[in-house]
């Protein structure tokens, strides 16, 4: 018990995120102790095979708190949502979530959009621009997972107020990543991608507006890592450039570190 008890002390110590989250420390025990939990969560669920509407862990948002209709977080992750907006409220900071959980089916939609020329991407139709499919891939993955490997299948991630990386450079987004940075944390979300640098040196490209509950997130990126492999990213166009771009290495994996140690 000394030794389990000093492995939690270093793991507070090493990461401040751990610290601070207010309702996080049996799950933060729980994620690093009880490694048999990583085994009871399907494959299915942790690649967005599954309707979040039939699952009793997620709730739907109000309106209160999207535009969008139809879209759902964990429980877990919703209240701790409401909190920090209630508080950046009070310091006249207006939160809103544009994107929750995305089943694999939402994200196979959005990646053969981008695959197949049917939506321009930077002002290009990728399929015409990158003949080359591993090339294509590569642009897509700038901002986009693939089927299967995002984050957001997993109800712990959100995007908040604009994925527009330009909004984030207006007055308002300053103000919004400012309080962010300074208080996310506090209700337990962690940003994945920053800027590439000492504590991320692959993966997407920054992303402001991406933010994740971590006691949570933390436990399914584990799990992730030990049940996935790059033979079970498939079903989508484009997925024989799995194993070429090393997806889930460069991607899946390639998060802040705060997010993950």
């Amino acid at each position: 018990m000394k030794i389990i008890g000093f492995f939690i002390l270093l793991f507070v110590v090493l990461n401040p995120l751990a610290a601070q989250v207010e309702t996080s420390p049996g799950l933060l025990d729980s994620a690093l102790l009880e490694k048999s939990r990583y085994d009871s969560i399907s494959k299915k669920y942790l690649l967005g095979q599954y309707n979040p509407a039939q699952e009793a862990d997620f709730t739907l948002i109000s309106s209160k708190y999207t535009l969008k209709t139809g879209i759902y977080l964990r429980t877990e992750v919703y209240n701790a949502f409401i909190a920090m907006r209630d508080s950046a409220l009070k310091d006249g900071v207006t939160l809103s979530i544009v994107s929750a959980t995305r089943t694999f089916e939402h994200q196979k939609t959005i990646w053969e959009n981008k695959w197949n020329g049917r939506q321009y991407v930077g002002g290009k139709l990728l399929n015409v621009s990158y003949p080359d499919e591993v090339e294509r891939a590569l642009a897509i993955l700038k901002y986009s997972s693939m089927p299967g490997t995002s984050r957001h299948h997993w109800g712990t991630d959100i995007d908040i107020n604009s994925v527009d990386p330009a909004y984030f450079k207006t007055a308002t987004g300053i103000k919004v990543l400012q309080w962010l940075e300074t208080h996310a944390a506090h209700f337990g979300f962690c940003r994945p991608y920053t800027a590439f640098g000492e504590t991320r040196k692959t993966g997407f490209q920054p992303e402001e507006w991406h933010w994740s509950y971590y006691p949570v997130a933390y436990r399914f990126q584990q799990a992730y890592k030990k049940q996935i492999s790059n033979l079970d990213i498939e079903g989508f166009d484009g997925d024989e450039t799995v194993f070429s771009v090393r997806v889930i290495e460069n991607y899946v994996m390639g998060v802040d570190s705060v997010c993950w140690k």
